[in-house]
């Protein structure tokens, strides 16, 4: 099955700090805008943002395979190369972990590297790299 690109349509809080965090801590494309939303190129998907004054996404901790992680949330899962360049940035930013980078399910095929972070309207993403899955396709 070929992958096909998804679509997010999201609020943010702040249209400016989105902006500065995709493109900038990220280093994502921004392929258009308004002066209310932001599109942006999310490692292939259309991530739409639209601003929405007083909005606040926070997450809460769910248990997902036995650990917490922020739910909701959305994320890419990388080549490991596109992984260890997007980790190296978000450190290099002092970035927030909310899960710091990692190993996680060692030996199981859906075996990844996996790190969670915030972005400044509170939503959860994770960038992953499965290291047994073959590239493009997920376990």
């Amino acid at each position: 099955m070929t992958v096909v690109p998804f679509h997010l349509s999201m609020c943010v809080t702040d249209l400016e700090k989105t902006r500065y965090f995709y493109k900038e801590i990220l280093g994502i494309e921004e392929r258009r805008a308004s002066k209310s939303s932001a599109h942006f190129d999310f490692f292939g998907t259309q991530l739409t943002c639209h601003h929405l004054p007083g909005y606040d996404a926070k997450n809460v901790q769910r248990e997902v395979d036995a650990e917490d992680v922020p739910i909701p949330h959305f994320g890419a899962a990388l080549n490991l190369e596109e992984f260890e360049k997007v980790k190296k940035r978000l450190l290099a930013n002092d970035t927030k972990f909310i899960k710091k980078p990692r190993v996680r399910f060692i030996g199981k095929n859906h075996e990844q590297h996996v790190m969670f972070i915030e972005d400044p309207s509170g939503h959860g993403i994770e960038i992953k790299s499965f290291t047994k899955a073959p590239e493009r396709t997920w376990a």
